[in-house]
């Protein structure tokens, strides 16, 4: 199951691992490249500096092929905003 999770906070981060220790096909986005840190060296996941309103970022990242897209970043209209879009 492939999930895209915007929003590399403390929620966003605690569900990227808990669901690639499960082998799930998991993106973790955040505009922020700093909080990506050297997750993806640590845990079986990708981590992409983007923003989760973007068109173009949401495209490159393949939104349209994945299972399930969530949005966990601190601001509520990011959170529905990227959602619409995705």
């Amino acid at each position: 199951m492939r999930i895209i999770i915007a929003g590399a906070g403390a929620v966003g981060t605690h569900l990227a691992k808990l669901l690639s220790r499960e082998n799930m096909d998991i993106c973790l986005i955040d505009e922020d490249e700093s909080r990506l840190g050297d997750l993806s060296a640590d845990y079986d996941m990708l981590t992409r500096a983007a923003s989760p309103t973007s068109f173009h970022d949401l495209r490159d990242i393949r939104v349209k092929d994945a299972d399930i897209f969530v949005a966990v970043t601190p601001h509520e209209s990011v959170n529905i905003t990227s959602c619409l879009i995705a």
